[in-house]
């Protein structure tokens, strides 16, 4: 969607004057550094296919091109709209016919041809000229006149209006003047009927606009969308020591601590060198990928400036002036959620309030701007001190931030907040990792996306990046030899994947994988199950101190994966443990005892839940406004959000509703219950488990499982839960991940 849901209109009247003098703490140097900012600014990009479907040629816009005739297209492109809004014009240097785009995917006919022109005639798309016009979140501003050449009286608009008039009667209009935005003006009610893009400037007589007569129906502006992410597991970014990409360079792909050390060398977050000796300043950089933060100050200190995915010219671009530090933000940027407490250290004296979604004004949700302390507890968010996503910006990552300070600020103030999204789900990469034939990332790159029993003849492995999913590393070919598990990071030599030994060498590779239940393995002291046992739901770094279960000899996986290492603090050989039973520890291991264990972070995935009897999906049907009455249903596959589920923390929860998680409907929970959705991330109660064979379980009583009401009667496709039956194929669900 071009813009924000539920967000209320923009009133401009309640911005405060941004060049208000801040309050600032005393004997901080620091403070005396930081620059005014204004409504917060973003780089653009676009990209042009050059057939429809998004196929063919592609061309990547990040700024005004004066001329853009040399662009090879069809008569029906596509356009993929990430950042800002964007003007197609007719001819070059931005004269002629326009188009306007907002944030999100299109396909456009040439639209320059004659009406009557034949479907089979319309010749290949032409754009003489594209220009970014609006990158901020500055408020629009128009106004219209009932005389010409700006006389009579005035009606000024800042955001969408659906009707200008009344009754149906479109207001008159014989001049207009824009002072700031893009607008989008209708002849008719309802953004009907003849339309006109108008940039900032004087339009006399409604010819100006190419409307016959002196009325406007309905009006809008552009707007852009939140901030969002299109590659967040590969982040890269390229720094120049002048403004225009200009003077020596330097790629990063981690922290930078400093770039202003004294000998002129930086430093990294990780301590190591970075040869900055020809690179004395930041001018302008390019992010390639992920969603970073520099800073006024080294060692991540001072002002902040969010920087996405694009290109920045010049320290205009980033609102600032000079950064000395720079950071990415490693997140999944999904489910989104905050909790703001009034007062110190999450006070429950004050008011608090979660936050989902954008919030363009705190004051319009009856908390206010006071705010002293903040719980996010989901995705990574940026809060800004004005109203309208302007002032001062501030990034806060998943934790606790238990006063401003904690978070940079100067003062106690949030006026608006938004989160970062990351811009495509369905397409980002579940499993990738990159293998380099030398230490340190360096000499050949082998890529991998899917399991490999065997490596291209002569490529051997001496470092990797695993950019997305978990991995096990074999020493032999076909998944065999000692296994080496590899989370998402960095390992910059066979040691820090694990291999001890000097003739280590990975042959295969293979993707772990997904599950679907909280953590728990138990431990026994004697063969098949039996003896003393111990219950363990989190990791041991000294099984024999920590775990009190020096002698292991059977081990029951009850949920989650987990990592198990023959010695203490997560070292020596290791094996992955999925749900199941090991009889006889030292048969299946060959070990002679188990010195450390941990569960295997698990990054959170989107799926859809097919019944295998039926082939439906498992969807939330129902009046959103509420929740109560929203009821789960098998239905037809759609695209919608009402199919799409993830797993977190031992909830089921829906992407049209994420706050929500699926729950048992009424008091009692027995068989024949039905299911629904409650409100409420911190319940405790609704939890389930899903088995490599297909049953959902409710976690509080096990023996019940998500089930098909069935019959004759019209809620026959109603999802309930019913008594585990293994035989009966309805209460079985396949896992399709997105």
């Amino acid at each position: 969607a071009p813009h924000f849901p539920g967000i209320p209109p923009t009133t401009h009247s309640t911005l405060p004057d941004l060049k208000q003098r801040l309050t600032q703490p005393h004997n901080t140097l620091m403070d005396n550094m930081r620059t005014v900012k204004g409504f917060h600014q973003r780089p653009g990009k676009m990209v042009l296919y050059e057939k429809a479907q998004f196929s063919g040629q592609t061309h990547e816009i990040y700024g005004d091109v004066a001329d853009a005739s040399s662009l090879e297209l069809s008569h029906l492109i596509s356009v993929k709209v990430v950042r800002g809004c964007w003007l197609l014009y007719e001819k070059p240097d931005f004269q002629g016919r326009i188009v306007a785009l907002e944030e999100g995917n299109t396909e456009l006919e040439n639209m320059w041809v004659e009406p009557e022109t034949e479907p089979d005639n319309i010749p290949p798309m032409t754009i003489g000229s594209i220009r970014l016009a609006v990158r901020d979140y500055s408020i629009p501003h128009i106004d219209l006149f009932t005389e010409p050449e700006g006389r009579g009286r005035v009606t000024p608009y800042h955001d969408d209006t659906v009707e200008t008039g009344s009754f149906g009667i479109p207001l008159n209009t014989a001049s207009i003047q824009v002072h700031s935005g893009v607008w989008l003006l209708f002849s008719d009610p309802g953004y009907e009927g003849m339309v006109s893009v108008l940039e900032k400037g004087v339009f006399p007589v409604p010819e100006a606009w190419g409307f016959p007569s002196p009325f406007v129906g309905s009006l809008r502006p552009l707007k852009m969308g939140g901030f969002k992410v299109e590659n967040p597991n590969e982040v890269k970014a390229v720094v120049y020591e002048k403004p225009g990409f200009e003077g020596s360079s330097l790629e990063i792909d981690s922290d930078v601590f400093s770039f202003c050390e004294a000998e002129g060398g930086g430093i990294a977050a990780d301590g190591a060198n970075l040869d900055t000796n020809n690179l004395k300043s930041v001018g302008s950089l390019k992010i390639i990928g992920g969603f970073w933060v520099g800073y006024s100050q080294p060692g991540f200190e001072g002002q902040q400036h969010i920087l996405e995915e694009g290109e920045y010219l010049d320290c205009s671009d980033w609102r600032g002036a000079e950064l000395l530090s720079l950071r990415p933000i490693i997140s999944d940027f999904l489910s989104p959620l905050m909790k703001m407490f009034s007062d110190k250290n999450f006070g429950k004296l004050g008011v608090n309030v979660d936050l989902t979604a954008p919030v363009i004004n705190m004051d319009d949700t009856g908390y206010g701007m006071k705010t002293q302390s903040i719980d996010v507890l989901g995705g990574v968010w940026v809060v800004f001190e004005e109203p309208g996503f302007s002032g001062e910006t501030y990034i806060l990552e998943k934790g606790l931030y238990g006063s401003p300070e904690d978070w940079g600020a100067l003062q106690h103030r949030v006026g608006s907040a938004m989160p970062v999204l990351l811009d495509d789900f369905v397409s980002t990469d579940k499993f990738k990792v990159q293998l380099f034939s030398d230490p340190g990332f360096q000499g050949s790159v082998l890529v991998l996306e899917d399991s490999a029993v065997s490596l291209q003849d002569g490529f051997s492995v001496a470092s990797c990046k695993v950019l997305a999913g978990s991995w096990l590393a074999y020493e032999s070919q076909d998944f065999t030899g000692k296994m080496y598990v590899l989370e998402e990071g960095s390992y910059p030599d066979l040691r820090a994947m694990g291999c001890v030994s000097s003739g280590s060498s990975i042959l295969s590779l293979q993707i772990v994988g997904f599950e679907f239940s909280l953590p728990s393995i138990t431990l026994f002291e004697r063969c098949g199950l039996r003896g003393k046992r111990v219950l363990l739901t989190e990791g041991s770094v000294n099984l024999q101190l920590a775990g009190g279960c020096g002698r292991v000899q059977s081990v029951l996986v009850d949920g989650g994966m987990w990592v198990l290492y023959e010695g203490i603090n997560y070292r020596g050989a290791q094996i992955l443990l999925k749900p199941g039973e090991i009889p006889d520890w030292r048969m299946f291991s060959s070990w002679q005892k188990i010195g450390s264990l941990r569960p295997l972070i698990q990054k959170q995935v989107h799926f859809r839940l097919r019944n295998r009897q039926t082939g439906l999906m498992m969807s939330v049907t129902g009046d959103l406004d509420d929740v109560k009455m929203l009821r789960i249903h098998e239905t037809e596959e759609t695209d919608g959000l009402e199919q799409i589920w993830f797993y977190y923390n031992g909830h089921l929860h829906c992407k049209l509703l994420e706050e929500c998680c699926l729950s048992p409907s009424g008091s009692v929970t027995i068989a024949g219950s039905r299911v629904g959705l409650t409100p409420g991330l911190d319940n405790q109660t609704h939890l389930w488990s899903m088995t490599s064979k297909g049953f959902i379980h409710y976690t509080p009583t096990p023996d019940l499982v998500l089930d098909i009401k069935g019959g004759f009667n019209y809620d026959k496709s109603q999802v309930i839960l019913n008594t585990l039956d293994p035989n009966k194929l309805q209460q079985r669900w396949d896992v399709e991940i997105i």
